[in-house]
């Protein structure tokens, strides 16, 4: 992605990872050649139980998005950030196959509907090619967005000083708390 009359450059594919051999974290939980399961040390369960009391559940989630009048703005918040980003041009090439070929018309059928009406919006030109012999999804796809940087701010301060925000910030800062003086118990 090119920023600031091409003086900025953001490269948008993340590099590919080198396989590691598997860690010891990797094998717990699994079981050996027997059945048997393999044995952890307390060390391990410990860390265990930390990360999983430091996650969210999802009622708290759910008391986090709840929070009057926060979808409304978060509404506001995607519509206010796709009119700062403008599609130059988007190609794609999409080759889609399932095991039965009745659900790839189907599927295809779907995709070629969504399609007309992404295109009456925005300047896309996607090929979507079925293919009822075999399971497969490839695809590739090329384009050029122009992002305005002050159209993604002002949404942006807008959101987040709001009112919904606010409070949807002090319900996360109040559950954080909770967390970490609620004693880990093993």
């Amino acid at each position: 992605m090119l920023w600031l009359f091409g003086l900025m450059m953001k490269e948008l594919l993340p590099q590919k990872a080198i396989k590691k051999e598997p860690s010891e974290e990797s094998i717990i939980g699994q079981k050996t050649a027997t059945g048997e399961p393999l044995q952890e040390t307390a060390a391990e369960v410990e860390r265990k139980t930390e990360r999983d009391s430091r996650g969210w559940s999802g009622q708290e989630m759910l008391s986090i998005i709840q929070t009057q009048g926060l979808t409304g703005n978060l509404k506001r918040l995607l519509a206010g950030l796709v009119h700062a980003v403008g599609i130059r041009y988007f190609k794609m090439r999409l080759r889609i196959g399932l095991d039965d070929p009745a659900d790839t018309g189907l599927a295809a059928g779907c995709l070629w509907s969504a399609l007309g009406c992404v295109q009456s919006i925005r300047p896309v030109e996607i090929d979507i090619e079925p293919s009822f012999c075999q399971e497969v999804l490839e695809g590739e796809g090329w384009g050029a967005l122009r992002i305005w940087p002050l159209l993604v701010v002002l949404p942006l301060l807008r959101f987040f000083l709001s009112m919904p925000a606010l409070r949807a910030s002090l319900r996360i800062i109040k559950l954080m708390k909770d967390k970490k003086q609620k004693p880990i118990s093993t």
